[in-house]
């Protein structure tokens, strides 16, 4: 993981807050003071005339304008401004119907929010976008015609399960509120991937055989790699999750004890920018023309920030394809994930990383990790 950026090096950010609750602007722009300035407008027009005049870094905006709508606000934003972090600023949940724009968004903000924890998320995406050295980063990947949306159950899901309190009857309540997300997280649960000697046919069973850590991965796949909710499975999509469903079950072995589990998630996501088919494969010639294009390796990385993804899972995804730039010691995090990857042959192996690590005595007994993973998938 990437040291954080120096406090005296970090701009303060320019937000611009759209909607109609004039105390809640003024508390985020108290919350705010020193490290952002907030400009607050209460209609869609007015949004983007202040958005052509100046350069936000975020837009805030709620589902219900004087004039207007949140939803179409935040697609003409995407049009027109889609460097502009995007965020659906929600109203103690009573404002779901919203969530129609998930494609147009990048967060979902609930309250009550804290605006000292909101400026240093985006202070890190800003420090992302800068250190991965590609200016036209935020631009490209606010242009991507579908972007996935937030993954908003397993975020709640990882939430609940967090204190250890959340029974398990509860957070069954939570993955059955999407029937489709329950379907395969029934049928991956069924799969050689994880079965037992009895098929479990409901979302309790299935909860408790998985236990907190492996659901919260399945449910992680199944969002961010499943396909729209009225449209028939894409074959490609699906073979894209099972490969990283096998990757993330490979990285915990390879790294086992406390970091297993965050393993498991970071090779889970790293093959996320896979999704948006805009993007070039990092290690393939670019025309010149698109040489500041990113690769999904950069694209993926720059998404999970803006989901707010904890920054080692952003990291390990920039880097997973070239280790060696994490600058770890060893088999770490980043390595785990560039091997899970590598031996599941979807990213080059990179011999000078596994060399200068002094690992190549290690690979064989990899490799029979890996090939033991892909049967059991």
């Amino acid at each position: 993981m990437s040291p954080p950026e120096p406090l005296e090096t970090r701009v303060p950010l320019r937000l611009l807050f759209v909607g109609v609750d004039t105390a809640l602007a003024a508390r985020l722009a108290a919350g705010c003071v020193g490290a952002a300035t907030l400009e607050a407008v209460d209609s869609a027009a007015a949004a983007l005339e202040r958005a052509a005049a100046t350069a936000f870094d975020a837009a805030l905006v709620q589902p219900r304008l004087a004039q207007g709508s949140g939803n179409a606000l935040l697609g003409a934003l995407k049009r027109e401004h889609p460097a502009v972090v995007r965020c659906l600023l929600l109203d103690d949940g009573r404002d779901a119907p919203a969530l129609a724009a998930l494609e147009n968004l990048h967060r979902v903000l609930q309250q009550p929010l804290d605006p000292a924890a909101l400026v240093e998320d985006l202070q890190a995406l800003l420090a992302l976008r800068r250190r991965l050295g590609r200016p036209a980063l935020a631009e490209a990947i606010g242009r991507v015609g579908r972007l996935p949306p937030p993954p908003r159950l397993s975020l709640e899901l990882l939430r609940r399960t967090e204190d250890g309190e959340t029974s398990a009857r509860e957070v069954a309540a939570l993955v059955e509120s999407d029937p489709a997300l329950a379907a395969k997280v029934l049928r991956l649960c069924n799969s050689a991937m994880y079965a037992g000697q009895r098929r479990i046919e409901d979302i309790h069973s299935a909860v408790v055989r998985l236990g907190n850590l492996a659901l919260r991965r399945l449910v992680l796949a199944g969002e961010i790699f499943g396909t729209g909710r009225t449209r028939a499975e894409d074959p490609a999509q699906e073979a894209l999750r099972e490969r990283s469903l096998r990757a993330s079950r490979l990285a915990a072995r390879l790294l086992p004890g406390p970091r297993a589990d965050l393993a498991a998630t970071a090779a889970l996501l790293a093959g996320v920018g896979r999704l948006l088919p805009e993007v070039r494969l990092p290690w393939l010639p670019a025309a010149a023309a698109e040489a500041d294009w990113p690769g999904y390796d950069e694209a993926g990385a720059y998404l999970l920030a803006l989901w707010g993804l904890p920054e080692p899972l952003v990291e390990a995804t920039a880097r997973h394809v070239h280790p060696g730039a994490a600058g770890e010691s060893g088999l770490g995090l980043v390595g785990a994930c560039h091997l899970a990857w590598a031996l599941a042959g979807d990213v080059p192996l990179d011999g000078g990383w596994l060399a200068a690590q002094g690992l190549e005595g290690e690979l064989e007994a990899w490799r029979a990790l890996a090939a033991d993973a892909s049967d059991a998938g």
